[in-house]
């Protein structure tokens, strides 16, 4: 394995002694990444086959201290202003073109939008980025889509989009059935395409899509054809879609029937959107052994 492959690998949410923020070198941010985990108790809606968090031991704390996820970030950016982050490993073997700050990741263990403090959150790091002359540097969520209409997550979603914002939100199936299978949630299939629409009416959002191999084979064409009609209607009734990031398996999963697609498979379906949906931006990522 490649150095450039270990540190595109090396996704744990952890920082030496930090508890909520961490850099990661992210494909899809084309850069560095600081994440900002406020969900440390580990606690999610979902449960998708493919998560690699693992939820067996126990978590490092289940409290979320806002002044010190502050202190955390704040020494993280000044690290990355610096340069010094790329003389630690794994970022020592970043791309000269990696070498950036892309964003600031609200992506943790679980969903961040079921933490009460999300609006705060959302709020103090706009500050911080704002009052360091970060105005290039975006806010993104990361989201399963399960609570973008609650009162207090548009709240938050108002400042994150007035800051360089972007919403990448989950949509991992066309039918409820397949939805089912993969994210083992309790949260309606109808809740989460209402929530889609409604945010995209109001703002353009990224749809991030994980597809899969599970238990031997990966959706079947009936599921990409469902998939396909979901973005159809969310364009149709006025959904702004900024763009489709079609990824697999990247990491190492609790569930070892849950193996990334291979890139003929990742190919076949990309090409497949760009059949039915021509004039929607589509972005591929393909599993680790395809990685150059």
């Amino acid at each position: 394995m490649t150095e450039l492959i270990k540190a595109h690998l090396d996704h744990k949410r952890v920082w030496r002694d930090f508890d909520y923020c961490y850099p990661v070198i992210s494909r899809r941010s084309h850069g560095v990444s600081l994440g900002v985990n406020l969900n440390p108790d580990k606690v999610c809606n979902f449960d998708c086959v493919y998560c690699e968090v693992d939820r067996l031991s126990p978590p490092k704390r289940k409290d979320l201290d806002l002044d010190q996820l502050d202190r955390e970030l704040g020494v993280l950016l000044d690290l990355t202003a610096s340069g010094g982050i790329y003389d630690v490993p794994p970022f020592d073997s970043a791309r000269p073109e990696h070498r950036r700050l892309n964003d600031i990741a609200f992506s943790g263990d679980g969903e961040p939008t079921t933490v009460r403090e999300f609006p705060e959150a959302v709020a103090r790091v706009a500050r911080l980025k704002a009052h360091r002359g970060l105005d290039q540097v975006k806010l993104v969520l990361i989201t399963d889509s399960s609570r973008l209409q609650a009162p207090e997550v548009v709240k938050g979603l108002d400042t994150l989009m007035a800051n360089q914002g972007e919403i990448w939100a989950k949509l991992d199936a066309g039918t409820e059935a397949y939805y089912r299978e993969i994210c083992r949630s309790k949260v309606p299939f109808e809740r989460i395409l209402d929530n889609l629409l409604a945010t995209a009416r109001r703002w353009p959002t990224v749809i991030q899509t994980l597809f899969l191999e599970w238990k031997g084979q990966g959706p079947d064409d009936a599921e990409l054809e469902a998939y396909c009609q979901r973005l159809e209607r969310l364009q149709r009734e006025g959904g702004q879609l900024q763009a489709v990031q079609l990824y697999t398996v990247a990491r190492p999963t609790p569930e070892p029937e849950a193996r990334p697609l291979r890139r003929p498979d990742m190919d076949a379906i990309a090409a497949h959107l760009r059949s039915r949906i021509p004039c929607l931006p589509l972005e591929v990522y393909y599993g680790p052994e395809e990685w150059a």
